[in-house]
């Protein structure tokens, strides 16, 4: 291993990388830009690969671990949905904007019923004052008094900021 931890090292034929989360503390372990595992350093460095922790004294002891069973640690994705612009929380179906209330509309399943509003929203409820929502339902929106839609929930907060 090089002697900064940014650099990488090869082993076994394969490209190794620890990137730096907490300088001098903690890594992220990647192969071939894959995650692998976590390195981190308190009086001794910690790599831990598959659940299984190696502890070794030096940079230099890095050198001697075998890789040759590390499996890549697989990331799910975050997906991510909109309807006419608006961000949604699951995968749209049925999206449609309703030019009357102007609202990005859409349902969760393709045959169901019940609408979602896509985008940020502030509802002023009844008891609790004004709330942010993200992609609350049609009714609960026609039930009461709201602001929105908004594309981020930066411009939500702005808007429940003023609005209290």
């Amino acid at each position: 291993m090089q002697q900064n931890m940014q650099n990488g090292w090869v082993k076994d034929m394969m490209q190794y990388q620890a990137k730096p989360i907490v300088q001098d503390k903690f890594w992220i372990v990647e192969k071939n830009g894959e995650k692998v595992g976590t390195l981190r350093y308190d009086d001794e460095y910690i790599l831990t690969v598959n659940s299984k922790d190696v502890r070794v004294k030096s940079r230099d002891d890095l050198k001697n671990i075998s890789f040759a069973d590390t499996q890549v640690i697989s990331t799910p994705s975050k997906k991510e949905y909109e309807v006419h612009g608006y961000p949604a929380k699951t995968e749209p179906f049925n999206g449609i904007y309703d030019l009357k209330r102007k609202l990005p509309i859409y349902t969760k399943q393709e045959k169901s019923t019940c609408f979602f509003c896509a985008g940020y929203y502030i509802v002023n409820l009844d008891n609790g004052g004004w709330r942010p929502s993200y992609c609350p339902k049609l009714i609960s929106l026609t039930r009461n008094e709201y602001k929105g839609p908004f594309k981020t929930r930066l411009e939500m907060q702005e808007a429940l900021r003023l609005a209290r």
